[in-house]
């Protein structure tokens, strides 16, 4: 979609994007004299150091528009994140880390998440509130620095269960399985062995994960393949999944969404994690998990 210049003001009035430019912007007025000075006396042969008043008078507007011109095009990779949000129903966050726990007001339970990678590096927050129940999207990464390549990411979705959760973790199967996981954590199966064989499950309490992890919630697990993770701890919901970019974020946000449909309401009320249109093609997603 083509960005209009009336568009482009709307991203960049949300969450003091222009105070961001504000460096840029000084550095220009800083730089833009000299660059005036230069140009002068390349046709007039000065050798002034040191810039004249005209110089000033001159430089300093120019460079201030053109430093601010600058950093709104290096900073253009934000421009699109505040838009994408905007178009989704979300808000794009520049402080990412207050808005989690601002937004999200279970925030706190991260800290005892087993999912959720704490030390990672977390990039692009963005947070939505619904019926008084926060979430917060975002990108992360660990590993070598120097080296994409060798990095690892995944993308994280923490929302307000609505009710009290117990802690529970479904992932798929993974080599560190046979660790025992703090806080009295123990396996749990069910009945579906094809279930068993590709998921992970444990709890501090089986009633309350035999009571979330339905039949229909097997078959949507089941139908939407290993790429996610979830967990609930206390008040919290972590989903995740291994995209690497924001654009993917629609995926992991259709992946919640009908998840919060195929659990019973009393136990995780519905939270519709994208406008409208894309909520309705989770429901449909869903709904034909559990009838195939």
């Amino acid at each position: 979609m083509k960005t209009t210049d009336e568009d482009q003001l709307k991203w960049a009035e949300s969450d003091g994007f222009h105070r961001q430019l504000i460096p840029f912007a000084v550095i220009g007025a800083v730089v833009g004299p000299f660059v005036v000075m230069s140009i002068i006396a390349h046709f007039t042969d000065s050798d002034r150091l040191l810039p004249s008043l005209i110089d000033l008078i001159l430089g300093v507007p120019i460079g201030l528009v053109g430093g601010y011109i600058v950093g709104q095009a290096a900073m253009q990779g934000i421009l699109q994140r505040i838009r994408w949000a905007r178009d989704h129903g979300w808000t794009y966050e520049s402080n990412g880390k207050a808005a989690l726990q601002s937004k999200v007001k279970n925030a706190k339970e991260l800290k005892h998440a087993t999912t959720y990678w704490k030390m990672a590096t977390k990039n692009c927050h963005m947070t939505r509130t619904v019926n008084g129940r926060g979430a917060c999207i975002m990108l992360a990464s660990e590993g070598d620095d120097s080296s994409n390549q060798t990095r690892k990411h995944r993308s994280f979705l923490v929302f307000d269960a609505g009710t009290e959760c117990g802690h529970i973790v479904i992932h798929p199967h993974h080599m560190t399985d046979a660790i025992d996981l703090p806080g009295g954590m123990q396996p749990i199966t069910f009945e579906l062995n094809e279930f068993n064989k590709q998921w992970t499950v444990k709890g501090t309490d089986p009633k309350s994960a035999y009571d979330r992890i339905s039949q229909k919630t097997i078959d949507y697990l089941m139908q939407h393949g290993t790429n996610y993770s979830v967990e609930f701890k206390g008040g919290l919901v972590i989903v995740s999944s291994n995209a690497a970019d924001y654009r993917s974020f629609p995926s992991l946000m259709g992946y919640a969404t009908g998840l919060t449909r195929v659990i019973e309401d009393d136990l995780l009320p519905l939270f519709d994690f994208l406008e409208r249109e894309h909520a309705a093609d989770a429901s449909k997603a869903a709904d034909h998990g559990h009838s195939s």
